[in-house]
């Protein structure tokens, strides 16, 4: 929808085009032009505070602005009353060219408020004051010859400054606003006035001279200026942020290179004496002498932009491929590719601004981790380079893991990313030297090793690490097939249930839903073997809708079958909670299956943080009142566990299994710990991974009234954990038998547990 144009604007266009045809008429019509000088003078003042009062723009410029048009105008209007200048009008002329002053001192102090000033920038700014100085020489030289009065020439004086101000900003800044170009033309067209008066050596123009028409449209622009709605935005620190390309700011300062040798014309030309010859021709060889560095600096800052990151500043692609290049061939050479493990949690949870503060940390401490003799390079997103020397290359390695370890601290957050660190070097298997595109091919092979290893750690390249990455590859297409449903011939997922058990009855009340990948060719895959492939993949959302919407079916068909339904445990990944419709699509996944709620847990991980302000907790909060049930997964193995029980609408804690296996040793009094803060709290412990009736027995103990684990059933598939512990609704004892027991068909001993 297109914004109405506000009726300011409307007005500004039609008082322009009034404006414009005055200027004319008074131009034609020279009786009109004292009466044009007072309506001028107090339409101006008007229109500036009307405009003000509107808009309410901050800051001091617009109420400065109009007080000078107030002073000029008072001044103006004495001068046409008594015909000719004296000590009153041209004390209130000098006042309102001081608080001019004051305004052009506010614009710089807003220009100042811009990102510290480039080399270029500072030779800009030399020029112009170059310019400037040959321009104010000349004036005063034409004084000191009896061409003019001392008080005109230091009106132009600061009038030439004043347009050196004006044409440094207009070709350096891009997307002025209608107000600031209205107030640049109101500027130009005093400027103008001034040094026509200086001409003819007064400070104003006498009543019925044609100059009175500039002096009637430069106070009348400036007051169209204030009544833009734009005029909030012409003294705005970003107005003077919003700069041109370094190119474009190059070819506007070129102009000024011709102002010595128009000076010098200008001087021929009239006859008027000023300067002593050689000056000029001197001042014309500096401007161009700046103006060359000008674009030297220029042409430099475009090679840097060119071979470094702009968020970094480190060397990127192409960076490092001339570091590669000249590099010297007789020193042998390795390059680390680091990947920050879970930094795509940390940009998605925190935002941008976070992530890119995290970056510019890491940078620091790689280049910290690489000195005196590794280049770090950044090829994008999370991943970072390290060219060092062989002999160099393990140590640097190691340390860039132990620079990585320690938190990092960004607005309040304490985060904290591994790295995954594949080396490489680059002779060549024939004995020759690899090109850079082969080297950061060997990296990466061997990058992915790593992280297939659990992350955090060097894994040096190694020719039979190129069929693993290519297996991991194969998986990645294969499991976005897989859940896009188009390719059956990659095979199905299968949802394994494992039951939650009352540890003194032994009696199931639930099951957590497991995912499996039925591969055609590598068999049933656990958790462990895809679903990293899930999150590289950006797929972690999309497989939490598909395991719910399966498991939801499946209880569907159990309620049909007349089974003695149990709730069943859903994992939710990060990803999925903070998306803004999740607890719609739940209900409606819920509605469409014919499932009560209550008979629906979900499951969210401790590990991953969730940012305070996201979607999460009103997601929750909302289908917490709907009835589904909240559970806090692996409790004890992350570190933000009594942030999680504040936040959201939790009911049962699932103690994590390494917590479990260490509770007949030195884990029980922390076992306790938590029993006893769950009670107060009114919420159940489950303990994950119960393998051995000790452990059993001691949680009792402990007052740990829920497990799950390889004691009392491995997951198993849906129709096997059906069989059972679902027996029909109306069986005699009815509800769930103790697991483990033979009707199960499971085995109630230890074994290896499955991942997820």
């Amino acid at each position: 929808m297109i914004a109405p144009v506000p009726r300011t604007a409307h007005l500004t266009r039609v008082l322009a085009g009034a404006t414009a045809l005055g200027c004319a008429g008074v131009l034609l019509v020279p009786a009109w032009r004292s009466g044009a000088v007072v309506v001028a003078s107090v339409l101006s003042v008007l229109l500036v505070a009307v405009g003000t009062a509107v808009h309410r723009p901050r800051g001091a410029a617009w109420p400065l602005l109009g007080l000078m048009l107030a002073l000029w105008g008072a001044g103006g209007l004495l001068v046409q009353d008594r015909g000719h200048l004296d000590a009153w009008s041209t004390g209130l002329v000098w006042a309102g060219q001081a608080v001019a002053a004051g305004v052009v001192a506010h614009v710089g102090r807003s220009a100042a408020r811009r990102s510290e000033r480039s080399a270029g920038d500072r030779l800009d700014l030399v020029v112009t004051a170059t310019v400037l100085a040959l321009v104010a020489a000349q004036l005063v030289a034409v004084v000191v010859a009896g061409r003019g009065d001392a008080g005109g020439v230091a009106v132009a004086t600061v009038d030439v400054v004043l347009l050196g101000v004006l044409v440094r900003f207009t070709l350096t800044r891009r997307g002025l606003s209608t107000s600031s170009r209205l107030l640049l033309v109101g500027a130009l067209l005093t400027i103008a006035y001034d040094l026509t008066s200086a001409l003819h050596g007064r400070r104003l123009a006498l009543p019925g001279e044609p100059a009175q028409v500039l002096g009637v449209s430069c106070v009348l622009v400036l007051g169209l200026a204030a009544l833009h709605p734009t005029m909030t935005r012409a003294f705005a620190a970003e107005t003077f942020a919003r700069g041109r390309r370094p190119s474009g700011a190059l070819l506007g300062m070129l102009p000024l290179v011709l102002v010595p040798a128009a000076t010098w014309g200008v001087a021929r030309v009239s006859g008027v004496p000023g300067l002593p010859g050689w000056t000029v021709p001197v001042t014309g060889a500096v401007v161009a002498g700046l103006c060359l560095l000008r674009a030297a600096a220029a042409l430099r800052s475009s090679e840097h932009l060119a071979e470094h990151d702009p968020l970094t500043d480190l060397a990127n692609r192409r960076g490092l491929e001339r570091a590669y290049d000249e590099r010297d061939p007789d020193v042998p050479h390795s390059l680390l590719l680091i990947d920050l493990d879970e930094f795509k949690q940390v940009n998605d949870t925190h935002g941008h601004d976070v992530g890119d503060a995290l970056l510019r940390e890491v940078r620091d401490r790689l280049t910290g981790a690489a000195a005196p003799s590794g280049l770090v390079a950044r090829l994008g997103g999370d991943e970072f380079v390290v060219l060092v020397p062989t002999a160099d290359a393990e140590p640097v390695a190691q340390r860039v893991l132990n620079h990585l370890e320690a938190p990092v601290v960004v607005d309040h957050l304490v985060l904290r990313v591994g790295a995954s660190v594949g080396l490489a070097d680059d002779e060549s298997p024939d004995g020759g030297l690899l090109p850079l595109a082969g080297l950061l091919t060997h990296a990466d092979v061997a990058m992915y090793a790593a992280k297939g290893a659990g992350g955090g750690r060097v894994a040096p390249f190694h020719p039979d690490l190129r069929s693993a990455v290519a297996h991991r590859y194969t998986l990645g297409g294969e499991i976005r097939q897989l859940l896009a449903g188009r390719a059956p011939e990659v095979g199905h997922l299968e949802i394994h249930y494992q039951p939650l058990v009352d540890l003194r009855s032994g009696r199931a009340v639930g099951a957590e839903a497991l995912v499996r990948w039925r591969h055609p060719l590598r068999g049933l895959l656990s958790p462990g073997e895809f679903l990293e492939l899930v999150n590289d993949n950006d797929l972690d959302s999309t497989l939490d809708t598909v395991v719910l919407d399966d498991v939801l079916d499946q209880v569907a068909r159990w309620r049909d079958q007349g089974r003695a339904v149990l709730p069943v445990s859903v994992n939710l990944t990060p990803d999925s909670l903070r998306e803004e419709d999740l607890a719609a699509r739940v209900l409606a996944s819920l509605a469409r299956a014919g499932v009560p709620a209550p008979l629906l847990h979900l499951e969210i991980t401790e590990h991953e943080r969730l940012h305070e302000d996201g979607p999460a907790s009103r997601t929750l909060g909302l289908l917490h009142e709907a009835g589904v049930h909240v559970h806090l997964d692996d409790y004890g193995a992350g570190w933000t566990s009594l942030d999680y029980l504040r936040r959201f609408p939790v009911r049962l804690l699932k103690l994590d299994r390494s917590v479990v296996s260490t509770v007949t040793g030195d884990g029980a009094p922390l076992v306790a710990g938590v029993q006893a803060m769950a009670a107060a709290l009114d919420l159940d412990v489950l303990a994950e991974g119960v393998e051995t009736p000790g452990q059993r027995d001691r949680l009792l103990e402990l007052g740990i009234r829920y497990g799950q684990g390889y004691l009392f059933s491995r997951p198993l598939p849906a129709a096997e954990y059906a069989e059972g512990f679902l027996p029909p609704a109306d069986a005699d004892g009815a509800g769930a038998p103790p697991a483990g027991r033979p009707r199960a068909a499971v085995s109630a001993a230890p074994s290896a547990p499955a991942a997820g």
